[in-house]
């Protein structure tokens, strides 16, 4: 009798481990920035539409008190870079910098694309 006990308590104690916060999500991800990425890579997209897609996205992140993919604020950039709002642009890669510092040496290398690209036209 004593195991049975032992073993139903100890299966509530597995039991209990596994169900979890689902509230500790490290990163927001609603499936926008997914699309958008898809939408872009195969040209089917709008500028202004993917934009608003993802600062709505932004928005309900923040609002949830989660941090945006690393990346987000890159594309972000690069959808403003191509409208051709440079400083929208350049704040939005600055954000990802400062949020992943990882992705400095590639926003530096999207910055310096600019530059290459304006020096050419």
């Amino acid at each position: 009798m004593r195991y049975k006990i032992l073993l139903v308590a100890l299966c509530a104690f597995i039991f209990a481990g596994c169900a979890g916060d689902k509230s500790s999500a490290l990163y927001y991800w609603d499936g926008s920035y997914t699309s958008a990425n898809y939408k872009y890579l195969s040209d089917e997209y709008d500028l202004n539409e993917q934009i608003s897609m993802l600062r709505d996205s932004e928005q309900r992140a923040y609002e949830k008190g989660l941090k945006v993919p690393p990346g987000f604020y890159a594309h972000l950039g690069l959808l403003y870079s191509n409208l051709g709002n440079m400083p929208q642009a350049k704040a939005y890669f600055q954000k990802e910098v400062e949020l992943f510092p990882e992705s400095k040496s590639y926003i530096e290398f999207l910055l310096t694309q600019d530059k290459t690209t304006k020096a050419k036209k």
